[in-house]
């Protein structure tokens, strides 16, 4: 699946701020979120909270096989 350009420019400009953690998690906006906020350290909950998501779904995905 790929993402529209106005997509990726709205979620970069509505998940900024690494202090607050996103309620609005979709598969494709966790792994942009994952790889826009790599790196920012233990303390950036956008990455966090879009790892956490994806893992979630990972386990659920294998729960399944």
């Amino acid at each position: 699946m790929q993402t529209s350009l106005d997509s990726l420019d709205l979620w970069g400009s509505g998940h900024r701020d690494c202090a607050v953690v996103p309620t609005d998690l979709t598969p494709d906006l966790a792994q942009f979120l994952r790889a826009v906020h790599a790196g920012h350290g233990p303390e950036c909950t956008q990455y966090l909270a879009a790892a956490a998501y994806l893992d979630t779904l990972r386990g659920e995905s294998a729960a399944h096989t």
